[in-house]
């Protein structure tokens, strides 16, 4: 798995800044791809990245999201 660019990257950071309080994390980086002009496989990209982080570290979507966005 490829590391997420930083237009992905202001995506995840944008999905997590404006979340809605009923948001799902599918909704929420949806939205925010679609506005940032990206395409489909950057927001499949964006929740394989999640995903895999929450399986290896056992977190909730959202714990995992934060994760991606502290690494480097």
């Amino acid at each position: 798995m490829e590391p997420l660019n930083d237009a992905q990257r202001k995506a995840i950071s944008d999905a997590v800044d404006k979340r809605r309080r009923d948001d799902t994390l599918e909704t929420a980086i949806g939205r925010e791809v679609r506005r940032a002009g990206l395409q489909y496989q950057d927001y499949l990209e964006i929740m394989e990245a999640v995903r895999a982080i929450a399986r290896k570290d056992k977190l909730d979507p959202w714990k995992a999201v934060q994760a991606l966005l502290d690494q480097k």
